[in-house]
């Protein structure tokens, strides 16, 4: 069997045989969750004439775009690198998208040795982010239906480690996995990620700055001082 590395992808048949179905598919799908979100407030509505004023549906939209908006803004410049066009549809449909979605994808490209960016690392992030899906929605229901049973045999500190380190190993694992590729840029980041902590800056925000700034300045690393990853 050739290398994986040696296969390349027809640019041709890449867009007119799967981008287009797929930007087909993911714009009709996409609109029908964004209509589907409406529904339990127009059942309550139809069925128990609840309905709040506009005042306090203004105010509580305007309160969650104050945190929503920097992920709309941080998230697609981060992700879709290594997710491509299918696994972004998967993704915003099935969520779970840095904690799960994006470190399935990173491992299978690294695994299939192609680069994320590429046509050929973008097939294979849609297997990793399909199949991730695939399986962690059945796991995910089932602990659903039995986290509060399984939860009454845990000890206390277990439950609490559980609460506390959890979600920071996730990132810590994938952070771990792409400084690897990149450790020369390691300073600025995390220079990027104390600063906003140290003046106190909205942790949507936070993620913001370190993005677009980690990206800045790596253009500007490899652009003026030729500080390769």
């Amino acid at each position: 069997m050739s290398d994986v590395n040696e296969i390349k992808v027809d640019p041709q048949a890449f867009e007119q045989d799967y981008l287009k179905p797929i930007h087909h598919v993911g714009t009709i799908f996409s609109i029908g969750i964004f209509l589907a979100l409406f529904l339990p407030s127009i059942f309550l509505y139809i069925f128990h004439g609840v309905f709040p004023d506009w005042q306090t549906i203004a105010g509580g939209f305007a309160l969650a775009m104050t945190y929503a908006v920097p992920f709309y803004i941080s998230e697609p410049i981060a992700y879709y690198p290594i997710l491509g066009n299918a696994g972004w549809y998967l993704t915003g449909t099935v969520g779970n998208g840095s904690n799960l979605r994006v470190p399935c994808a990173a491992v299978a490209e690294e695994v299939a040795g192609v680069t994320e960016g590429t046509r050929e690392g973008e097939l294979v992030a849609t297997i990793g982010v399909a199949t991730s899906a695939l399986i962690s929605i059945p796991a995910i229901l089932i602990g659903a239906l039995l986290i509060n049973f399984i939860q009454q045999f845990f000890p206390p500190w277990l439950l609490d480690a559980f609460n506390k380190f959890l979600l920071p190993a996730v990132f810590g694992a994938v952070w771990g996995e792409f400084i690897l590729r990149g450790w020369k840029y390691l300073p600025v980041a995390v220079l990027l990620a104390y600063i906003p902590m140290a003046l106190h800056v909205p942790s949507a925000w936070n993620i913001v700055i370190c993005v677009l700034g980690s990206m800045v300045a790596g253009w500007a690393m490899l652009r003026y001082f030729k500080i390769k990853a």
